[in-house]
């Protein structure tokens, strides 16, 4: 690619994370609502900590190594944001490349794609979401499927299978729904083209080399859990728990969109290519989209949607090539939109920086009581965000002492089917930080006839966070 198109998709990439992810992004203080959960995670692989053991989350482990990459740089969350850029920056430039597949104009190919940054700022949802990190491997993924199925090829490079089954790992140890959503449904349309084609030949040295390409992008992950004895607990975090979560969740009216714009985008898409004569995009393309209704999840978590992204630039693409643009148009301004919710809170994250500020000095402070070598064995009991939105993490006062909790589940909310053996009252815990404010305070009695009080912030300008130690444990 020319040097002046990867400038250009750096510096939009720069410019959109710098705006839209507000979780990562310097020109903020504010930690989000998801992402410090896998930002603490990230910080505790550099610690020695292992996911799914020392710190809990029901994702896969993908994402927390990212944030543990990016903190590893000695720059705190800021490392992470540097590590976004550089990805968006290469999601870009693949968008780009898909895109100029589907029509002759180069202009045409940067209108569809400066286009699709209007519905990421709806999906990106606060920024560092685990679906971000997918997006240059569905990319590249897309690429190449679209690539084979436009060039009437005789043959299908197995080096490509290959590819296919990385970024199937990849994406299935970052959400095992999304690698089977995004890139497996991919590829099983492929292997059912060739077999409704009678290309028999084909099937088995392609699947070889997918399962190949899987193995090499999941191995190093599976043996750095079990060197550590941790292959059970990554089952349970990233399967068992996540099948608990996704079958507790009801559906919501706001959830029809998760459904309606796969549905819409697709059929753009197939619309427009069967005009072309190009039928056979509906074995990738119907796969991908059963898949994606039965498992896109009954929540209206819009991010969910990120690494529908290029697809949307196919569609885009498409409808300026066949000047399809009151659709076109139509869409776009009503995505732009539903950006309001993201400004929003871009706008009280804004606004709260000073509280934050003052916020973070203080339980600066109370870490500060703790000896040193003690710091990352501080439980979390109630800590998680404060007031309307996410815009006030109060789980952020870890992240910006640079410590993480000794408490493995996160949030309270998590505690559902661990509080057994992760809760307070089981694991005991020497010190502990809690709100005295927040509604999650069913064990506060409990702290309070076994815990001595050390010290506590003041009420404003947010709420008192209060730390405790064990009265047995002095």
């Amino acid at each position: 690619m020319k040097i002046r198109c990867i400038l250009t998709a750096f510096l939009g990439s720069l410019l959109f994370l710098l705006i839209f992810s507000w979780s990562t992004s310097p020109l903020y203080l504010t930690y989000g609502g998801d992402s410090p959960f896998f930002q603490i995670i990230g910080l505790g692989i550099t610690q020695g900590k292992v996911p799914y053991v020392d710190l809990f989350d029901h994702k896969g482990p993908v994402p927390f190594f990212y944030d543990a990459l990016g903190y590893s740089l000695g720059l705190g969350r800021c490392g992470i944001f540097i590590l976004q850029v550089v990805s968006l920056t290469v999601t870009v430039c693949l968008m780009r490349r898909i895109a100029l597949l589907f029509t002759n104009s180069s202009r045409k190919a940067t209108v569809a794609v400066a286009l699709t940054f209007i519905p990421l700022a709806v999906f990106i949802t606060e920024g560092n979401q685990v679906e971000e990190w997918q997006l240059p491997f569905i990319a590249l993924n897309l690429f190449l499927v679209c690539r084979y199925l436009l060039s009437d090829r005789k043959t299908h490079p197995l080096w490509q299978s290959l590819i296919y089954g990385l970024c199937f790992g990849i994406v299935l140890l970052n959400r095992p729904n999304d690698g089977v959503m995004w890139v497996g449904s991919l590829f099983f349309g492929l292997l059912l083209l060739w077999t409704v084609r009678g290309e028999y030949r084909r099937l088995l040295p392609n699947i070889g080399t997918f399962i190949a390409g899987f193995a090499v992008s999941s191995v190093p992950f599976l043996a750095y859990f079990a060197v550590r004895n941790a292959l059970p607990d990554l089952w349970y975090g990233m399967i068992v728990h996540n099948v608990r979560y996704a079958g507790d969740a009801l559906f919501t009216w706001g959830g029809i969109g998760m459904i309606l714009i796969p549905i819409l985008f697709v059929s753009v898409i197939f619309i427009l290519l069967k005009r072309e004569g190009r039928g056979d995009f509906a074995y990738v393309l119907a796969p991908m989209l059963l898949f994606t209704v039965i498992l896109i999840g009954k929540r209206d978590y819009y991010h969910y949607l990120i690494p529908f992204t290029a697809y949307i630039t196919v569609a885009f693409a498409l409808c300026l090539e066949h000047d399809w643009k009151p659709f076109l148009w139509t869409v776009s301004v009503l995505f732009a939109v539903f950006t309001y919710r993201e400004f929003s809170f871009i706008v009280r994250g804004v606004k709260a920086h000073d509280k934050l500020e003052a916020l973070y000095e203080q339980t600066d402070a109370l870490f500060a009581q703790v000896p040193e070598e003690e710091r990352n064995n501080v439980w979390n009991y109630n800590l998680v965000s404060y007031g309307k939105g996410n815009t006030i993490s109060l789980m952020g006062c870890f992240l910006h002492a640079g410590v993480t909790p000794s408490s493995p589940v996160l949030a309270a909310y998590d505690l559902q089917y661990l509080e057994d053996v992760w809760g307070v009252r089981a694991k005991e815990p020497k010190w502990l930080v809690m709100c005295p404010s927040d509604s999650y305070n069913k064990d506060f009695e409990y702290i309070f006839d076994n815990y001595d009080l050390v010290a506590a912030s003041p009420e404003e300008p947010v709420c008192e966070i209060r730390l405790y130690r064990r009265k047995d444990q002095q």
